[in-house]
């Protein structure tokens, strides 16, 4: 769906579908840092731009199950303070633990 929207949300100044558009959820928001997640910064920011460009209003709602920089997303999303909720691991109801594993550069693979 991702390609989809890509293109529905490149000719939104036509599209009356678009333009109702108030509410985007984004599961798995960490993948922002991934493979396709060029794609999913493309769709945020035209939607981010259309809502600036219309009397729309949209909220975003980003949902991950380990996000290190929920702050920083959330600024480049444009949430204010009281729009983050950013749950503790204490909270889960699965215990989450964290191992950090080092390798040597040159078998270096950014995610």
């Amino acid at each position: 769906i991702f390609y989809s929207w890509v293109v529905f949300s490149g000719i939104w100044r036509w599209s009356g579908y678009v333009k109702q558009v108030v509410l985007v959820i984004i599961d798995e928001i960490h993948l922002l840092f991934a493979v396709r997640g060029s794609v999913l910064e493309v769709i945020v920011s035209r939607m981010r731009y259309i809502s600036s460009h219309t009397a729309t209003s949209i909220r975003v709602v980003g949902l991950s199950t380990a996000l290190a920089n929920a702050r920083d997303l959330a600024d480049w999303l444009g949430i204010e303070g009281p729009g983050l909720f950013n749950f503790p691991p204490s909270v889960r109801p699965v215990p989450i633990s964290i191992h950090v594993s080092g390798f040597p550069g040159k078998h270096y693979c950014p995610r």
